[in-house]
């Protein structure tokens, strides 16, 4: 009896123990155990930065991808000279389908407001070269997901942006 307790049970008490020990430690791959680190600030900010951030102009249509063109946009920009200056407008949405079409439809009001506020608060430096018509992009890019939904929007373009 003592014989099989030192050589069966005991090993067998001795492999639950350590398996029980990495499950709590969260050395098993695909189980629970240890809670994944927390995000430094840093971290945080950069995922937010490249979800705000426009996919490229380049990066190829999925499968099924439509284009919807908006209404031109003519904004008066912030200015210190004594005559206005205009922003024209128009922006391309790409979209996953043509249902998508309807939902960006829907909601037009609410993205041309949100667009006019936004552009009426820039000034015609802060529109000049690539970083001015980026910045404006991935605002752009930003505000459609906040307004229609992430999954709705696959890109967005600018087709014409005119400062006069």
């Amino acid at each position: 009896m003592k014989k099989l307790l030192l050589f069966v049970l005991l090993p067998l008490l001795l492999l639950i123990g350590a398996g029980a020990g990495a499950f709590v430690a969260g050395l098993i791959p695909g189980f629970g155990g240890a809670p994944e680190p927390e995000l430094t600030a840093e971290q945080k900010a950069e995922q937010e930065r490249i979800a705000n951030t426009a996919p490229s102009a380049a990066k190829p249509s999925p499968v099924g991808a439509v284009f919807h063109t908006l209404d031109e946009f003519v904004v008066n920009l912030r200015s210190n000279t004594g005559y206005p200056v205009f922003l024209l407008l128009s922006l391309t949405v790409e979209l996953p389908n043509e249902g998508a079409i309807q939902v960006v439809q829907a909601q037009e009001p609410r993205i041309r407001d949100a667009l006019i506020v936004y552009l009426s608060s820039l000034t015609p430096q802060q529109l000049n070269g690539y970083d001015g018509i980026q910045k404006v992009r991935n605002n752009a890019w930003r505000l459609l997901r906040e307004l229609v939904g992430p999954d709705t929007i696959v890109n967005v373009q600018i087709a014409k942006l005119t400062v006069k």
